[in-house]
């Protein structure tokens, strides 16, 4: 069982390494018109992503300030629910 595992692994791990250096080629021998293409979609990405991380960093802040009114009202509180 062990040696059929490692023959199919080891099947699958050249089909995806034959894949990726594939998929390098062709982006190699892409036109000049292409490859502008790219380094401006590559740019609007890296745009994107930066614009992501600032939201995650906006979110996970207002997560903790969430956490910290949650602990000031249940402390208001007395864990019963209640106000007072």
């Amino acid at each position: 069982m062990g040696i059929t595992l490692t023959i199919v692994g080891g099947l699958v791990l050249m089909t995806i390494a034959a894949a990726g250096f594939d998929y390098l080629g062709r982006r190699a021998k892409a036109a000049p018109a292409d490859a502008a293409r790219t380094r401006e979609l590559e740019r609007r990405l890296d745009a994107l992503e930066a614009r992501l991380e600032d939201r995650d960093g906006r979110v996970a802040k207002l997560e903790g300030e969430l956490a910290f009114l949650n602990r000031l009202l249940e402390d208001r509180s007395g864990g019963s629910g209640e106000s007072k």
